[in-house]
C-alpha cells in the first residue's frame, strides 16, 4: 500500500513539473520581440568627460 502512496505522489510531482515547464516554454515563445535601437553616434565636439575635484580625488585614491 506505501508503494502505491508514493508512485501517486511521485505522478502527481511530475505531472506539477511538466506542466510548469510547458507553461514556462509557451510564455517564452509567444511573447513579442522588440527591436533595439541602434545607439545614437555623439557628435564629434560634445565632451563626455570633464575632470572634477571628486574625479581626481579618486584617481590620487588609486594610485597609492
Amino acid at each position: 500500500m506505501k508503494k502505491k502512496e508514493e508512485d501517486k505522489r511521485r505522478s502527481f510531482l511530475k505531472h506539477i513539473l511538466a506542466g510548469t515547464a510547458a507553461v514556462a516554454g509557451a510564455a517564452a515563445i509567444t511573447r513579442p520581440v522588440k527591436a533595439k535601437s541602434a545607439p545614437k553616434p555623439c557628435p564629434l565636439n560634445e565632451t563626455l568627460y570633464h575632470e572634477s575635484e571628486s574625479f581626481k580625488k579618486y584617481y590620487k585614491t588609486l594610485r597609492s
